[in-house]
């Protein structure tokens, strides 16, 4: 059996895992979607200002004014995407990682590399599950309209999601057992959430400095500019999608560097 095929098998087992677990997986996708319903109905009918600030009238400054939801549901999409192939994954890792199911694979004739592109596959295939239901519980409740650059937005999606995939393999390297991992990954990511403008636009510009070298904040612009509420001619942003590309590269040195197999036991 070739090596694609037995990846693409595994991608098929992590699924089945993953779909096995009802409350895990329904908790996985209902963090966006939920935060989508209660700002969504809380601020449904106003207008937020993208990348500039609000002048003395009300008008948008050196930015985009748009209706508050054409906003926020491409922003709870790249959450959903980053809940899904950041957060869960890593913590799953670091779970099986404790539990001794990782050193117990690498003991079983299925290749390693067949191993991670099947958690990378399946977290992908659940990224853009999250983003559809996301786009869908936008335009029907809060008439957001759908992506405007369908391939734009799958590709933000599916870079976005492989650049969060190996940089939370690369961070289950410092996170010290399973019980930790969740505080790990609230710590890591939430303010950078807030910082990065993914509920509303913050205009103190230390904050924006801080949040513009992580990958959160290009992602959020690069699903923006791909569902339309940026306005774009062909839905890509090249400086959005260079930096996620860089940061990839270095998760990807970082995992291959650091990623354990087996847990450290004090």
């Amino acid at each position: 059996m070739s090596d694609l095929a037995v990846s693409l098998r595994q991608v098929r087992a992590e699924q089945r895992g993953f779909w096995r677990n009802r409350v895990a997986a329904f908790f996985g996708f209902g963090f966006p979607i939920m935060f989508l319903l209660i700002f969504g109905a809380i601020f449904k009918g106003q207008t937020t200002c993208i990348d500039g600030s609000l002048g003395a009238r009300g008008q948008c400054v050196g930015g985009t004014l748009v209706p508050y939801n054409n906003f926020f549901v491409p922003a709870m999409a790249a959450w959903g995407v980053i809940t899904t192939c950041f957060s869960n994954l890593t913590i799953n890792t670091v779970y099986r990682r404790d539990n001794g199911l990782l050193k117990r694979l690498r003991g079983t004739p299925l290749p390693s590399a067949a191993f991670v592109a099947g958690i990378l596959g399946s977290a992908l295939i659940s990224a853009v599950i999250v983003v559809v239901l996301t786009a869908v519980v936008g335009h029907l409740l809060f008439q957001a309209p759908w992506p405007a650059h369908p391939l734009p937005a799958l590709v933000s999606v599916l870079l976005g999601g492989l650049v969060f995939c190996v940089i939370g393999l690369a961070l289950t390297a410092v996170t010290p057992n399973a019980d930790a991992a969740p505080a790990v990954m609230n710590f890591t990511s939430l303010p950078l959430l807030f910082i990065s403008g993914f509920f509303f636009n913050f205009n103190n510009a230390v904050f924006v400095d801080i949040a513009k070298v992580f990958p959160v904040y290009w992602f959020k612009e690069a699903m923006l500019t791909a569902f339309g509420a940026e306005p774009s001619s062909s839905g890509w942003n090249g400086q959005d999608l260079l930096v996620l590309l860089i940061w990839g590269v270095v998760g990807l040195a970082l995992t291959l560097r650091f990623f354990r197999w087996e847990s450290r036991r004090v």
